[in-house]
């Protein structure tokens, strides 16, 4: 039996709040270097999409800590 810890992974604030911008950076230099290999194309579309859902999951999650705290 085998006891399976989940460690948390801790980010400084400053670099927590640039990761969607390093998603999208990476996803569009991913497109322009390797845009016409399918390869290129799926990794570079799906670290754009990583950056939208990041920044719509927290514009919602604040919008419920803000409906909560009135």
């Amino acid at each position: 039996q085998m006891d399976v810890q989940m460690r948390k992974i801790w980010l400084p604030p400053w670099a927590y709040r640039i990761l969607p911008f390093a998603y999208l950076f990476s996803g569009l230099l991913m497109l322009a270097r390797f845009g016409d290999d399918p390869l290129g194309l799926i990794s570079g579309s799906m670290l754009c999409a990583a950056a939208v859902l990041v920044w719509v999951l927290r514009v919602h999650d604040g919008n419920r800590t803000t409906a909560r705290k009135q």
